[in-house]
């Protein structure tokens, strides 16, 4: 069902040249402008308090409790998606796990019925791998914790039952403080997974899931599906399935499809990063290109490997 579109394997060699932390060019690291000192700065010296000061600590988290059920966290999660990716699972004002569209996904395909959204529970099907980490940690550690985890989510202890959380959207504000004058002409693009309006609805959760993509395209034309556009039919035009009995055996027709924005190839970094920022669907294609949050913390991050 899915097709790897052919992408240029010539553009590793490429950003090992571009993030070459041995260079001697300014012009090609990733620079950032302390608020505090006006110091150009790498990322790896970056404290929270050099980018973003109020943003990056104060963001409370999105919060849920364990015993909610499923369609209160389809509701949340449709009414927060704009601004990060993942709810917070609380248990006694304590951190007990975290829920994203993905894991409500991977509970569905085991039970496609009404049942699973009002009677089961958010502790039933939350992930309980997630990572804490305090308010003094490196901006850096962070990122590159990420990217190695694919979860684009930390949350941060401020206090002892004071919790602020770091979602996709919060690593995009950082990409928008890049000074460099990288073009998306020198980056890399992700792999374009596909789909087709004939795929049932259960061929489509499995892609996005097994193949722990952002989204699929539809092919032969720029149109995409994602998780949240799975969870937002569900809980609208189909009332959490109240009336559908073959909710897996529909196919993709069912869904309204929207397209990446597409952008000039000379954007630069930072502009990437604030054109993502205004979007709710935040996917942006050149002419040849195709960028998503998970690209950004790839940059990010990949610059500063050893």
């Amino acid at each position: 069902m899915i097709y790897n579109q052919k992408i240029n394997n010539t553009w590793k060699k490429n950003l090992n040249k571009i993030f070459n932390k041995n260079s001697n060019s300014k012009q090609n690291q990733l620079l950032f402008q302390s608020i505090n000192t006006g110091k150009s700065l790498e990322l790896q010296e970056c404290l929270f308090e050099d980018l973003l000061p109020q943003t990056l600590v104060s963001t409370p988290i999105s919060r849920i409790e364990n015993t909610d059920n499923i369609w209160i966290a389809c509701s949340m999660l449709s009414r927060v998606s704009d601004i990060t990716n993942n709810l917070v699972v609380l248990e006694k004002e304590f951190p007990l796990g975290i829920l994203s569209a993905k894991e409500i996904l991977k509970g569905l395909l085991k039970n496609p019925t009404p049942y699973y959204f009002h009677d089961i529970l958010v502790e039933e099907i939350m992930n309980r791998r997630f990572y804490l980490d305090t308010r003094d940690a490196r901006l850096d550690k962070i990122i590159e914790q990420m990217r190695k985890t694919k979860s684009e989510f930390t949350i941060l202890q401020n206090s002892k039952q004071s919790f602020s959380a770091v979602s996709i959207r919060e690593i995009l504000e950082v990409g928008a403080l890049c000074k460099s004058n990288i073009e998306t002409s020198d980056l890399h693009s992700n792999k374009i997974k596909i789909f087709r309006r004939d795929d049932t609805v259960e061929d489509i959760i499995n892609s996005l899931i097994n193949d722990d993509t952002e989204f699929l395209l539809l092919k032969n034309e720029s149109l995409f599906i994602d998780s949240m556009t799975i969870i937002e039919k569900i809980a609208g035009d189909l009332n959490y399935l109240k009336n559908c009995n073959n909710f897996l055996d529909l196919n993709a027709s069912i869904f309204k499809l929207e397209r990446p924005k597409l952008v000039p190839n000379n954007l630069t970094l930072s502009e990437i990063c604030q054109t993502m920022l205004a979007m709710k669907h935040p996917y942006i294609m050149t002419s040849n290109q195709l960028f998503t949050p998970r690209t950004i913390l790839e940059i990010l991050s990949l610059g500063y490997e050893k």
